[in-house]
C-alpha cells in the first residue's frame, strides 16, 4: 500500500540513525501553507541542523563532536505533501519548539483537452 510508504521509509531511518533520539512533530495543512512543529528539548538554535527538500523536511542536533555538549541528539525526518514553494520557508526556534512554515504553491496550469 502506497500510503504506508512514507512511514515506512521513516522507520527504517530512524533504526540506521542509532543514537539518535526521535523528538515529537506535528505536521498541518492550512489552506495556504503547512506547518510542521517539532520538539526539541535541551538543544541551542545553533545545534540545529535544518534540510528542506521536495520530499521531506529533515532535522538533525547535537554532532557529539564537541565536549561538554549537553543537548541531546534529535534526528527526524517528515514527509511533505506535494505542491510546495520550498524556496519560501520559514523557521523559527523559541522554547525547545523549532516551526518551519512552508507556503503552498499557488501557481496552477489549466490544460486543454484534444
Amino acid at each position: 500500500d502506497m500510503k504506508r510508504l512514507p512511514g515506512i521509509i521513516n522507520k527504517r531511518i530512524d533504526k540506521i540513525i542509532s543514537g539518535y533520539k526521535k523528538p515529537f512533530s506535528n505536521i498541518r495543512q492550512g489552506i495556504d501553507s503547512v506547518s510542521v512543529e517539532v520538539e526539541l528539548p535541551g538543544v541551542e538554535k545553533k545545534d540545529i541542523a535544518l534540510d528542506i527538500d521536495y520530499t521531506r523536511v529533515i532535522i538533525r542536533t547535537g554532532n557529539g563532536k564537541r565536549k561538554g555538549s549537553i543537548g541531546d541528539k534529535y534526528f527526524r525526518a517528515i514527509y511533505l505533501p506535494s505542491g510546495l514553494s520550498i524556496e519560501k520557508a520559514k523557521a523559527t526556534f523559541s522554547d525547545d519548539l523549532l516551526r518551519v512554515a512552508i507556503p503552498k504553491d499557488k501557481t496552477s496550469v489549466r490544460v486543454k483537452i484534444k
